[in-house]
């Protein structure tokens, strides 16, 4: 269903401009925000009946009712849910980056227990280069779901492009220590090793990845310059 993001008039979904009040209709997101303004709207509502009865009763008591009341009506909406397919589906999109982390950042504020949200917007701060804000973002997602081992693979990943490579291969070795044969933690380390020009080390771990799956075109390059240099020594 779409409307119109200056009238609200029901939408057929083919038109150019809105024919109740004659406003081009631009991008699906305006009209998805029009959408999220009016859910929202019953939730600001929520929140002035709180401020109102507070003001007439003064009771702190029945303020924390309706405060749970506001939360547990967005969870059973599944605003949260919601909002992270939306995430899901812009993150591969390039950028859509700080729209994945408003997402993210709503679903949060719905439950902020989601374990998701945090990997989402992490993984959107990496692509940004803020990697210092992308890795807290990861720790905190695998606090919460401590199996998500992408989760480390992407704080290894962004450890290594901010050029703390000995942390970088820490991270990677956590996830070989729950799957030992873990091409993205082989082939990433291996990727460290080489930018530590420690040739040896990024010969053997290329290797290991290589035997489990093939190797990125970029990691080839990089293998076959390793292997010249070991043969100069």
């Amino acid at each position: 269903m779409k409307f119109c993001y200056e009238c609200g008039y029901k939408l057929e979904g083919y038109e150019k401009v809105c024919p109740e009040c004659g406003t081009e209709l631009k991008r699906p997101e305006d009209t998805e925000f029009f959408v999220e303004s009016i859910l929202n709207q019953f939730l600001s509502d929520v929140d002035q009946i709180k401020n109102n009865a507070l003001d007439m009763l003064d009771e702190n008591d029945l303020g924390d009712i309706i405060d749970d009341f506001s939360i547990n009506s967005r969870k059973a909406l599944n605003r949260d849910a919601d909002y992270i397919n939306r995430a899901r589906k812009k993150l591969n999109n390039s950028g859509e980056e700080k729209r994945v982390i408003y997402l993210c950042n709503k679903a949060l504020l719905v439950n902020d227990l989601n374990w998701e949200a945090y990997y989402l917007k992490g993984r959107a701060l990496i692509n940004l280069e803020r990697y210092d804000e992308a890795i807290n973002e990861l720790i905190s997602s695998l606090a919460l779901n401590e199996d998500n081992i992408d989760a480390r693979l992407y704080i290894a990943k962004a450890a290594h492009l901010k050029g703390d490579l000995n942390y970088a291969l820490q991270v990677y070795d956590s996830v070989l220590n729950i799957d030992e044969k873990s091409f993205e933690a082989f082939n990433g380390k291996a990727l460290v090793y080489f930018d530590k020009k420690d040739f040896l080390e990024a010969d053997k771990f290329f290797k290991k990845a290589s035997e489990i799956s093939v190797l990125p075109e970029d990691s080839k390059i990089k293998w076959n310059f390793a292997i010249a240099k070991l043969k100069e020594e």
